[in-house]
């Protein structure tokens, strides 16, 4: 499925060079949604080349993944086809993207943190609505962010929230030429309404 967006495929030529750009899911990520109670249909947004969402798929989620770059859901679906696995892959903004259903699982894998704060709130407002009664927001972010950060955006939403876990990722893979001089967390928020 593809949305018009063809001025947001800034990292096409990018995958092109890099197709394992990002390497692996993080391992703690890995971990939680291994022993996650909730199953169903998941939502990954801004999910590059696809390794969180191939993963995912791995475990039974049914996911749909967005992404700007047609290159990177291109790798992304190709990868999934070889491995047998259903994903799909739709090529959008995350702004502008129109969804026909809810989910019970909705993953920001470092994405949020690079809006500004009005697109940041826009944003987890717009997706809450997308959200399955007791769903959860997975929310990756860099630690220069704090989880209290995303939390006051959503108790200013009409709805409940409960942050059901933060953690520290330490399994962050190496990104060729990038220096990372900070660390990950990762928090769990669950619509209570």
């Amino acid at each position: 499925m593809e949305n018009n967006c063809d001025e947001y495929g800034s990292f096409d030529s990018t995958y092109d060079e890099k197709p394992e750009m990002f390497g692996h899911p993080y391992k703690e990520l890995q971990d939680y949604f291994k022993n996650c109670r909730i199953r169903g249909n998941l939502l990954d947004l801004g999910c590059g080349q696809g390794r969180d969402s191939i993963f995912l798929a791995s475990l039974g989620y049914q996911v749909t993944a967005v992404d700007s770059s047609k290159v990177g859901i291109s790798q992304m679906m190709n990868k999934a086809q070889s491995f047998g696995l259903q994903v799909d892959g739709i090529v959008s903004d995350i702004e502008n993207i129109k969804l026909e259903k809810k989910f019970d699982i909705i993953l920001f894998d470092m994405l949020l943190h690079g809006f500004e704060k009005h697109i940041q709130f826009e944003l987890l407002n717009k997706y809450s609505d997308f959200l399955n009664k007791e769903g959860i927001l997975c929310i990756v972010y860099p630690d220069d962010f704090k989880a209290e950060h995303f939390m006051n955006m959503l108790k200013s939403l009409p709805s409940d929230w409960e942050l059901l876990n933060e953690m520290t990722i330490d399994d962050v893979p190496k990104i060729e030429d990038e220096v990372i001089d900070f660390k990950f967390k990762m928090m769990i928020v669950q619509l209570t309404r």
